[in-house]
């Protein structure tokens, strides 16, 4: 067997001299790279940086596009000085911090690049160096035709690659990986999948990131394979990169394969035409239903893997086949040796939980600059991971939890991902992650993130009702937050520190829920409060006071439900009640009952300190963009009209008297505020006018990209025509930006989707034309059918650049006396609730909302 190379340019080297017209690097539009070319690429590279003053140890940070380019500076910066890749998309501050935390002295970007990191630089006094690209995939040549010199290559205890782990919650620890640490990992990485030069990786993942460059790009060139790095977006183009380049294999984390499962069903045809040798995930915990399903589409193994930064990246993996693969086990160790150790810092036994820990030469020495997380991190020559697992009999590795992740809930230790397993068991999650909550009384709490499967529906309700059936009653989350999206880090990957802050999740004090002492006011709380009496007499209690704050816990509050349930004659399941944990809220689950779950009128966040919105939604019903809404205004209650459960009216004005109506018995006094999207809009404006038509108060009316009606009668038909015009023309603009900046498969991708979605939308209107008798063409038809009439309220109109005609506040102009404010949105082909948009459109409420 050839001996392991211990330095990055050793290791090409071999792979050159072995493997010199095999391609090295391939991407669209461009000619593959050999090993040959890629060794003499990286040795012109090294010459150059050593022109510039550059020596073995000078840090080198790069900010480039996740493409050809990106895999090979990092190859050659890393075999040549120390490389220091940093995510594009920091900001100017991010950029500002990090440029000066690694020490840089030179950054490296494309020729014509405009990122912010360039002024970063330039103000640290750091050289900024751009590379021209070459015909071949991942060529490029530093600007200014600099002439090399004989270069020196680092050793294998030099320091090639710095990172920064993510920090969540304070200042990001630098990880220095040195030449033979990387070399250990990509060779253990090619071990473990048999990788050899008939092998080719599809690289989907972040070049910045520990998982892309190791398991995809330096494993495959220690093993004389190759590696595909197409850059844009994955999901998409995945695909057509599969039909296209026939990899034998890909790696990912779970976000992304959930991704690809979403259009696996359109490509059956490439699936069978291009089989995989195996998948690969890492990063994150694989839901063993994702795992199944990934299996079950492409018909290959998938193996999961355990890796980190500080390990420069595997440390256990599953086995390929015919090795056993463990579902729920992160496999064997796959490198460096792997323990378990207690903590007073004894190693344990088989099948005893702890601290998982590791030594071996893919080991980082150390983070840099930081003595106080080296102490924390190094115990008697072992490197702490900071997760909690076992290995079973066979030495298999099972992670239980990560010990900064544990929820200590007043005392009870709770591991998350074993309540994201009984949530991700519902047919209609797609994802869910939980988290702590700061609790003033108990410490932490149960919060969890939920992303629902493409048209779900589902109640928070009824999610906890699933997962009280399965878990203790203590172990289900309090707070559980409906999401679009459930944020990520840079690289895709889900995390579960600091989320409560970045979801809009405050700390929880149950003894402030009080603070404003209110005594029983219905018969129900009177009832329920006697109740509570006896099982804390002597207590000061008020329909605000928490259950918990007067001591009870999970046990007692189930003994308490079943006495109310006895004296009232309702079942209040626990689940319903333990959220607010109050006898207001407990009262009102009882009075709300069925007639509360089948109302139109539905609260997507019924708290917050702020006055009410009521939404419509457009014509076509749904509510999801609304509820992505709701979670960019975190402080704002926010209602919506269920068109689908109101009914079928032949005109606009009876539409907007039922949904009137059903206003009025939810919120008898107002004043009110009101939001409408689209088709939506046009209603809104008309129940603001009856709602003052009875005499009630309207605050502001919000228009989203709602065309009046009747905007062009009584233009010339030459005025309309320019107003078209700007709008075919801002869509225009709009693609062909999209357009340039992709790569010629992408193009032809985006455009059949384009024009498919265009076909659609002409088969929707000519259906309207001809009676279709579904809820969205009566919707477009009786808006098209209205006139609106003046309104006294003032109003917000946002209009969405390109996708409406360029009419003047969108031809509101005289409708609303109150006042009327205009903004303006880019284009955003899926709707001004989707995207970059609901969040710019939140902004502009947030500035009105009372």
């Amino acid at each position: 067997m050839r001996p392991d190379s211990s330095t990055v340019w050793a290791l090409l080297k071999d792979s050159a001299n072995r493997h010199p017209s095999r391609a090295s690097i391939l991407a669209p539009d461009r000619e593959p790279l050999t090993y040959q070319d890629l060794a003499g690429l990286v040795e012109r590279t090294a010459g150059q940086l050593r022109s510039l003053g550059l020596d073995q140890q000078a840090r080198v940070a790069m900010v480039l596009p996740n493409g050809p380019e990106m895999a090979t500076s990092f190859a050659a910066l890393s075999a040549s000085c120390v490389c220091a890749p940093l995510n594009p998309s920091f900001t100017h501050a991010d950029f500002d911090f990090y440029l000066r935390d690694l020490g840089a002295r030179a950054l490296l970007v494309e020729h014509d690049s405009n990122t912010t990191a360039i002024a970063s630089a330039e103000a640290l006094g750091i050289k900024v160096l751009r590379i021209h690209k070459a015909p071949k995939a991942g060529a490029f040549d530093l600007a200014d035709s600099i002439r090399p010199t004989q270069p020196d290559w680092p050793g294998e205890n030099s320091a090639a690659l710095l990172l920064h782990t993510s920090g969540t919650t304070s200042k990001p620890k630098l990880v220095s990986l040195s030449s033979r640490n990387l070399c250990a990992s990509a060779q253990n990485i090619a071990r473990t999948l048999d990788l050899s030069p008939e092998d080719r990786c599809l690289n989907i993942m972040p070049l910045f990131h520990i998982h892309g460059l190791m398991a995809a790009v330096l494993a495959s060139l220690a093993s004389g394979a190759s590696v595909v790095c197409p850059g844009g977006a994955y999901a998409s183009n995945f695909f057509a990169w599969m039909a296209a380049y026939r990899p034998t294999w890909y790696t990912a984390v779970p976000t992304m394969h959930q991704g690809i499962l979403a259009r696996a069903a359109d490509h059956g045809d490439v699936i069978e035409h291009v089989p995989l040798r195996f998948i690969r995930s890492s990063s994150a915990s694989l839901p063993p239903s994702v795992l199944a399903s990934l299996e079950d589409t492409f018909h290959s193994p998938v193996i999961e893997a355990y890796g980190m930064t500080e390990a420069a990246h595997q440390m256990a993996s599953n086995a390929l086949p015919p090795g056993v693969r463990k579902p729920g086990s992160v496999g064997l160790p796959a490198g460096p040796e792997i323990a378990i150790m207690s903590p007073s810092g004894d190693l344990l036994p088989t099948d005893a939980i702890g601290e998982v820990v590791i030594r071996g030469p893919n080991v980082t020495a150390g983070y840099e600059a930081n003595d106080a997380a080296n102490a924390e991190a190094f115990r008697d020559g072992w490197f702490r991971t900071g997760d909690q697992g076992c290995r079973d009999r066979d030495g298999y590795l099972c992670l239980t939890g990560r010990l900064k992740e544990l929820i200590n809930r007043g005392g009870e230790k709770i591991s998350p991902r074993e309540v994201d397993e009984v949530l991700l068991g519902h047919h209609a999650v797609r994802q869910a992650l939980c988290f702590a909550i700061p609790h003033a009384q108990l410490g932490e709490e149960i919060g969890a993130a939920v992303e629902l499967e493409t048209g779900a529906t589902l109640q928070v309700s009824e999610l906890r009702t699933w997962a009280g059936e399965r878990l203790p009653a203590f172990k289900v989350p309090r707070i559980i937050r409906l999401l679009d999206e459930i944020p990520k880090g840079p690289t895709g990957k889900l995390q579960r520190i600091g989320l409560a802050a970045r979801i809009g999740v405050e700390p929880l004090d149950d003894s402030l829920s009080d603070a404003v002492f209110a005594p029983p006011a219905t018969p129900a709380e009177e009832q329920i409060a006697e109740i509570w009496r006896r099982f804390f007499p002597g207590r000061l209690i008020g329909v605000n006071t928490r259950f918990e704050a007067l001591g009870g816990d999970s046990l007692l509050a189930v003994e308490m439900l079943s006495a109310v349930g006895a004296a009232i004659g309702v079942d209040v399941p626990y689940l319903r009640f333990v959220e607010e944990g109050t006898i207001a809220a407990l009262a009102q689950a009882i009075d709300c009952g069925q007639s509360e779950r089948d109302s139109p009128l539905i609260a997507l966040q019924p708290k917050g300190t702020r006055q009410p919105l009521y939404c419509v939604p457009g014509h076509d019903g749904t509510l999801l963009g609304l509820a992505r809404l709701a979670c960019a205004l975190p402080n704002q209650p926010l209602w919506a009209f269920d068109l689908f459960k109101i009914q079928t009216s032949p005109t606009l004005e009876l539409l907007a008297t039922e949904c009137v109506d059903l206003l009025l018995a939810r919120d008898p006094k107002g004043p009110y505020m009101l939001a409408g999207v689209c088709f939506g809009g046009v209603l809104a404006a008309e129940i603001a006018r009856q709602l003052e038509s009875r005499g009630k108060g309207v605050n502001l009316v919000v228009l989203v990209d709602a065309l009046n009606p009747a905007w062009n009668r009584g233009l010339p038909l030459s005025a309309t025509a320019r107003a078209r015009l700007d709008q075919l023309r801002e869509k225009a603009l709009y693609h062909a930006g999209h357009l340039q900046a992709m790569s010629h498969n992408a193009r032809l991708g985006y455009l059949s989707g384009r024009i498919a979605a265009f076909f659609q939308n002409h088969r929707e209107t000519a259906g309207a034309v001809l009676g279709a008798s579904s809820r969205n063409m009566l919707n477009r038809r009786v808006a098209f059918q209205h006139i609106p009439t003046p309104v006294a309220a003032p109003a917000l109109i946002i209009r969405v650049l390109g996708r409406r005609p360029h009419v003047a506040a969108l031809g509101w102009q005289d409708i609303f006396s109150g006042g009327l404010v205009c903004s303006d949105l880019p284009f955003e082909p899926h709707g001004a609730l989707a995207g970059d948009s609901v969040d710019r459109v939140a902004t502009l409420l947030s500035e009105r909302l009372v």
